[in-house]
């Protein structure tokens, strides 16, 4: 042992006062980053996010996963109803819901990151239909359009002056519906419709894409509105790795040579 600080008490206080200022800062940046764990939240809602053999996967699911990577979060991802997580993360901090999509409605009320995914929504009908559109003029003109409560496809059918909406409470109703032959039309994203019809059981060849687009539809991270916008670049910029890398384009046809 060293009898140099016995030797100069003065040296020694200086010594360790330069460790307390340089170990502050370290102590600082610590707690900062325990202030940088989210809350990370998904709906079953296939191909984007669900549970297969007990696993959680989808292709925003894998995305996200990437991006942890990249900004050392923990790779704890929940799977909640779509009202539960939406509440959630519109009233409470730390919180972050994917995929959403973000429509002018949303727009103020949480930050951002993305998109994750982009979607073409069509207009489907039953294959033995004699429904015959070729624009959206040509849907206003149908008996019942088949809608799901809340969906960005009804918010812009709204928005449009659609007065021939049916509201349903899930894609599943409206399409069982449909194949029922108690609705003209339905729209769903192109992503989402196989999977889906696999889930509900659905016959997918009895029904038919029209061609007929409402828009495309782009998939966020979604965060607490309160989230610093630091916080928001460092995220982003994770995003815009992980699609400069190679990685993003191997998901996405990971999940197309499934048949999504």
């Amino acid at each position: 042992m060293s009898g140099e600080g016995m030797n100069n008490p003065g040296k020694s206080f200086l010594t360790s006062a330069i460790r307390c200022f340089f170990a502050l800062p370290l102590l600082i940046v610590s707690q900062l980053a325990m202030s940088q764990t989210f809350t990370v939240m998904t709906e079953d809602f296939a191909p984007f996010g669900y549970v297969e053999n007990g696993e959680l996967n989808g292709l925003s699911v894998d995305i996200v996963r990437e991006v942890f990577a990249i900004v050392g979060h923990p790779d704890d991802i929940e799977m909640l109803p779509w009202a539960r997580a939406y509440k959630e993360t519109k009233r409470k901090s730390n919180r972050i819901l994917f995929s959403m999509s973000r429509t002018p409605e949303r727009e103020p009320l949480f930050k951002w990151v993305g998109p994750l995914v982009e979607d073409r929504v069509t207009f489907y009908r039953h294959k033995d239909s004699d429904i015959n559109i070729q624009s959206l003029e040509d849907a206003r003109e149908t008996n019942a359009i088949l809608v799901t409560r809340g969906f960005p496809e009804t918010e812009f059918l709204q928005s449009q002056g659609f007065n021939n909406l049916y509201i349903t409470n899930s894609p599943i109703q409206a399409f069982s519906m449909l194949v029922m032959g108690r609705g003209d039309l339905a729209p769903i994203g192109e992503f989402a419709y196989k999977p889906m019809m696999q889930k509900s059981s659905i016959d997918a060849e009895s029904l038919k894409n029209t061609g007929v687009e409402l828009f495309n539809i782009q998939l966020y991270i979604a965060f607490s509105k309160d989230t610093p916008e630091e916080e928001i670049t460092r995220w982003q910029a994770a995003l815009d790795q992980v699609k400069a890398s190679g990685k993003y384009g191997e998901i996405i046809r990971r999940y197309s040579d499934l048949g999504y």
